[in-house]
């Protein structure tokens, strides 16, 4: 009898330390070249943000761009983007996008904001401003606004893992149902009568000497999603299928529900930034967020992230965020019309394009 045939090594699971470009032309050491890649897109990005602060404070009134109360403003509006660009950055290193964020956003806070005033009180307690039922309402809103991305997010999830149609064009159309539902919801008016307490409480609230509590705890967010994408599993998957969907299927990857978790998770992320929308305004502003999707993404490509999947970096996408945020608030110091800054966030989406691209001619060589 001869003897049994050497069972052919099964593909083994990607892990965090784990090359994540199945490109089989790419020599040995590409990995860190992918990585000394990474590393210097973050510090150019890094080196242009203090250019920028650099800047601005110097042509800024009295150096006015430095004062606390305006670093204060930069940090919460950098919050809410890079909740965003975190979950961005995700989704891009799976070779996936989410254009719909904005509308997510909008349709959060817009059922948040519902569910708040109509459990905090009769209608008249409210007009007046008295809420007896305070926390209860703020529980039951926070709650609906994650309810309410989570959904969102899942049904973008199940209609490009199960019906394999493009993310892309998918939350382009979902962009415009949850934008519309919002406006029937609403009949096209901000909901009013939010509580103060909620900007009171938490979203002007100083902890840790003197920082707003939203920036500490949306550090905190960041700082797990960047362990998950580099150290676990979660990650290494996450960038094993951006390289190679079939690949990462043959390794035994859960392609399909790894993605639509992905999109939750960016449902959930959308929730957050609703929520500290609503606190920080004590409003619902259904006419804004437009740029958010083109903003999140740009924040990840400057930052490292591909659009075309398998190389995602969080540090950078952190700092990516920084840039959008410092140049928008410089150009309100300096009195540039409004208008103004959304050529400035196109001129942004090109320039982490040609990064993208460049990035990838040299990872390629």
């Amino acid at each position: 009898m001869s003897p049994n045939p050497p069972a052919s090594p099964e593909p083994a699971t990607p892990t965090a330390e784990t090359p994540t470009m199945s490109d089989a032309s790419l020599p040995a050491g590409s990995h860190g070249h992918r990585l000394g890649v990474l590393e210097a897109t973050a510090f150019w990005m890094f080196v242009i943000l203090i250019g920028l602060v650099a800047g601005f404070t110097l042509i800024s009134p009295n150096f006015v761009f430095l004062s606390v109360n305006n670093l204060f403003t930069i940090a919460l509006n950098t919050a809410q983007l890079a909740l965003l660009a975190a979950g961005m950055t995700f989704l891009l290193g799976a070779r996936q996008m989410d254009l719909s964020v904005g509308s997510n956003v909008v349709l959060a806070s817009v059922l948040a904001g519902k569910t708040i005033t109509a459990l905090a009180g009769t209608p008249d307690e409210v007009a007046m401003g008295d809420y007896p039922n305070l926390a209860l309402a703020i529980a039951a809103g926070t709650a609906v606004a994650f309810l309410s991305g989570a959904l969102f997010g899942a049904v973008n999830g199940v209609l490009v893992t199960r019906f394999r149609l493009s993310s892309f064009l998918v939350t382009l159309a979902t962009t415009a149902i949850g934008l519309g539902m919002a406006l029937v919801i609403t009949h096209g008016a901000n909901v009013p009568d939010i509580p103060r307490a909620l900007q009171t409480g938490f979203a002007v609230r100083r902890v840790l000497g003197g920082v707003p509590m939203p920036v500490v705890i949306v550090a905190g967010v960041l700082a797990v999603l960047w362990f998950v994408l580099a150290k676990t599993r979660f990650g290494a998957h996450t960038l094993a299928i951006g390289s190679s969907p079939e690949a990462a299927r043959r390794a035994g990857i859960p392609v399909d529900r790894h993605v639509l978790s992905l999109f939750v998770l960016m449902g959930c992320l959308s929730a957050a930034a609703a929520m500290l929308d609503i606190s920080r305004f004590a409003t619902t502003n259904i006419s804004g967020h437009q740029t958010d999707a083109l903003q999140a993404i740009a924040a990840s490509v400057i930052g490292g992230t591909s659009l075309f999947g398998g190389v995602a970096s969080m540090s950078g996408t952190v700092i990516g965020a920084l840039i959008p945020v410092v140049l928008a608030t410089g150009l309100v110091i300096m009195r540039v019309d409004a208008f103004y800054q959304l050529i400035v966030v196109g001129i942004i989406v090109i320039v982490a394009v040609a990064i993208d691209q460049k990035n990838r001619q040299r990872m390629s060589r």
